[in-house]
């Protein structure tokens, strides 16, 4: 009975030790990470947290190298969420399927409106925003139904093109683009 005993207790502390083992396992741990970006930037920009899949990895032509590396997760309305890998941040939100939902009588939103509804996303996106914002260079422009605002920092030796912040937004004040290339490692 003693023997029994013991052996109980070696399985119990080696079970325990495994689960242990696999909850601190790196392969979980970056899993989720990409995951707890997309659940944050939802938060910020105050999209909807519909389920994620996973879609595939790709170079993202808008970083500054031309071919950041990046993983892709797409969510059930059609947004994808390019994520970088090494920092986990989300750099690029591709939500024009959405466009095709609107009609030519969808409710409107000013100019001057969605300009402060992306000053307010910069701000919750990028931290110090105010006091970085005067090192920037600023665009806006609009065509159609859609009107965007952009931030350029300046060009790193060696780079494509200049890291910016930028989003995209339907005359409705759906965000359709966002990309965030301002903080990428060069």
């Amino acid at each position: 009975m003693k023997n029994i005993c013991n052996l109980t207790m070696k399985i119990l502390v080696a079970s325990l030790f495994i689960l242990v083992l696999a909850g601190c396992s790196p392969a979980k741990n970056s899993a989720s990470q990409p995951t707890q970006a997309i659940i944050q930037i939802r938060k910020s920009l105050g999209l909807p947290g519909s389920p994620l899949k996973f879609v595939e990895n790709t170079g993202m032509a808008n970083s500054p190298s031309g071919g950041l590396e990046v993983a892709n997760f797409q969510d059930r309305e059609g947004r994808i969420y390019s994520v970088d890998p090494k920092t986990n941040q989300v750099v690029e939100i591709d939500a024009r399927a959405l466009l095709s939902k609107f009609s030519a009588d969808t409710p409107s939103l000013s100019q001057v409106e969605i300009k402060a509804k992306a000053m307010a996303f910069a701000k919750n996106v990028i931290p110090g925003f105010d006091s970085l914002q005067s090192s920037l260079q600023y665009e806006e422009g609009g065509k159609v139904d859609n009107y965007f605002f952009t931030w350029y920092a300046e060009m790193s030796p060696g780079s494509m093109q200049r890291p910016f912040l930028q989003f995209a937004f339907h005359k409705s004040g759906v965000l359709f683009a966002y990309i965030n290339t301002l903080s990428i490692e060069k």
